[in-house]
């Protein structure tokens, strides 16, 4: 008789075989999990007391969202811009995904760089990269007017378009990389083998692969929508008067009118959809797998869910049969080409950008006139740049000292350590980067408000700290996973102790991920806007503050100069960790 093991004996079982007491390793937790305690989950919790107008309780404002058609309609263009951005991101996102997991080395490279370069770069560089491209006399408007398919500049800025076309390439490399985590994993001989039993490409593709990475597409499309629910910074500057998003509106409340409990109360509505996302999305898979933990604790009616949910898909393996000598195969290079195709137009705005930069006229033209360096002089001439520069610098070294060392505590804890409630603590760990900036910005800035650190230099760099842990961890635990064991035994065979094996052993390579960590914590910091926008409420002056001044207020070349030196960084912080990576490999 089959004997079917329920998720409750499952959890019951965990339980039992968890100690009652945490391990040495699990206290490493504790740093990191008050830190994240102090600075988000109370900040959070105080967003929430906010809303309901603490001390005075009401619900006046959610009745006010409710009643007034504006809010309403905000909310709307908030839900149709994610969900076109989503399905738009899927479409162009997957063929990529595919092709960097069936393809050659040479395709595979190529595509990596194309999707992990715009990952890298400032989300303000690549908006103001389709401010270039999209405005009226932009570079897209100029090769149609050049020519002839026009006779006058078409209207791509400051609506629904530019909006779309800009958060679509923002969030594709978030579809494309859960994507391919779980695609990489999925055996080409099963492929092969359908193929032997007489399955055309398409009907292989439709019938094996497919349902195999049906976990990564969820996950990726529960990112992007996420992700679009809390964007800020592309429908800001990219849209128009009737594009207003509801994170546009928690800032014209909270920054702009200065009304507190309101804004927390759009927050709170913001919070509570991205949690019911989340949820719904954690029915399908869970999303902590693909950031490099897993949890025993699955259950085995997840699986089972997942099974029954793809077998619509297996259904339509004959049809695809009869379908596929319809389609152009291109003699099997179709999806390579039309990935690489897709590829260019991820690269196409960061290139475009750099090109300008070394414009040699005083405002923007395409083509270019000449050549000259003029607006790299002029950045590191003007004192506003510098002294941006440097604050950002000075704000980014805090931020990642702090990160770094509370998130390299957390990944040791996580990792090796064992204690009730893990689960519980990677949630915590995680949401930072899940929630939506603008939401954890606000919630930050009302508790900073208690203590007196709004605008000052030390609590910005809490909050760029917050939302730069989850990378350190990820990475950390990723490094952590793969290390041999047998290193370890063999230095406590050799009579070594606890703290010299983990000075000799693991420190050392573990060190690469930790460099590579920090780099990336200290881009995070040096890139954000919206944290700045929020707590620094106008005393900071950072790099992307300036930024963001000057594309709404004077656009000029300097900044296409600025985007560039931004974008340079992120390509060494990419060859520092490939060339880690490799020596890694070779060790």
């Amino acid at each position: 008789m089959a004997y079917t093991i329920s998720s409750t004996e499952i959890q019951k079982t965990t339980r039992a075989l968890q100690p009652a007491r945490p391990t040495p390793w699990a206290w490493l937790m504790l740093p990191g999990s008050i830190f994240l305690a102090v600075l988000f989950v109370v900040p959070l919790g105080w967003l929430l007391l906010l809303s309901f107008g603490a001390p005075d309780w009401t619900i006046a404002h959610f009745v006010r969202i409710a009643q007034n058609p504006a809010y309403i309609g905000v909310l709307r263009t908030t839900l149709q811009i994610s969900c076109v951005v989503t399905a738009l991101t899927f479409v162009l996102s997957y063929p990529i995904a595919y092709a960097l997991t069936t393809g050659g080395t040479k395709l595979r490279t190529f595509l990596l760089i194309a999707v992990v370069l715009p990952f890298f770069t400032s989300v303000l560089a690549r908006t103001f990269a389709w401010v270039v491209l999209l405005g009226r006399n932009g570079v897209i408007n100029e090769i149609l007017l050049q020519l002839g398919w026009v006779s006058q500049p078409v209207a791509l800025l400051y609506n629904r378009i530019g909006v779309i076309a800009g958060m679509t390439h923002v969030v594709m490399p978030l579809m494309i990389l859960p994507m391919l985590t779980v695609m990489s994993s999925i055996d080409q001989r099963l492929l092969r083998a359908a193929r032997a039993n007489g399955a055309s490409p398409l009907a292989a593709f439709l019938t094996v692969f497919l349902p195999l990475s049906l976990p990564g597409l969820i996950a990726g499309i529960l990112l992007v929508f996420i992700n679009c629910l809390g964007f800020y910074i592309t429908p800001a500057l990219l849209g128009g008067v009737s594009d207003v998003t509801i994170t546009m509106e928690i800032s014209a409340q909270v920054v702009g009118q200065l009304n507190w409990n309101f804004g927390a109360a759009l927050s709170t509505v913001l919070l509570v959809a991205v949690m019911a996302v989340l949820w719904l999305g954690s029915r399908f898979f869970p999303i902590e797998q693909l950031l490099g933990f897993s949890d025993d604790k699955i259950g085995l009616d997840k699986t089972a869910r997942r099974q029954m949910g793809t077998q619509w898909l297996m259904r339509i393996g004959s049809a695809a049969n009869a379908l596929d000598r319809w389609l152009p195969s291109m003699g099997g290079r179709g999806i390579p080409i039309f990935a690489s195709f897709l590829a260019v137009l991820l690269l196409l705005p960061v290139v475009i950008v750099a090109y300008l930069s070394f414009s040699a006229s005083s405002y923007f033209v395409f083509p270019v006139p000449g050549y000259s360096l003029q607006n790299y002089e002029r950045y590191f001439s003007d004192p506003l740049w510098l002294r941006a520069t440097v604050t950002s610098i000075r704000i980014a070294l805090m931020a990642t000292t702090m990160a770094t060392m509370l998130g390299a505590m957390l990944a040791f804890g996580l990792s090796r350590g064992r204690i009730r409630g893990r689960g519980a603590m990677i949630a915590l760990v995680l949401s930072p980067i899940i929630m939506p900036t603008v939401v954890v910005a606000v919630a930050t800035y009302f508790v900073l408000v208690q203590v007196g650190l709004q605008g000052t230099e030390f609590g910005l760099a809490l909050g760029h700290a917050v939302h730069a842990i989850p990378y350190v961890v990820v990475i950390v635990v990723a490094n952590l996973r793969d290390l041999n064991p047998t290193y370890e035994r063999a230095a406590r065979s050799l009579g070594a102790g606890p703290l010299a094996t983990f000075r000799t052993i693991i420190a050392p390579l573990v060190m690469p991920a930790l460099i590579v960590a920090a780099f990336l914590a200290f881009l995070i910091s040096f890139d954000d806007v919206v944290y700045v926008l929020f707590l620094g409420i106008g005393r900071i002056a950072t790099l992307p503050m300036r930024m963001w001044e000057g594309i709404t207020q004077d656009i000029n070349p300097t900044i296409a100069a600025v985007a560039t030196l931004q974008m340079v960084f992120a390509t060494i912080v990419i060859f520092v960790n490939t060339l880690l990576g490799r020596r890694k490999a070779q060790s």
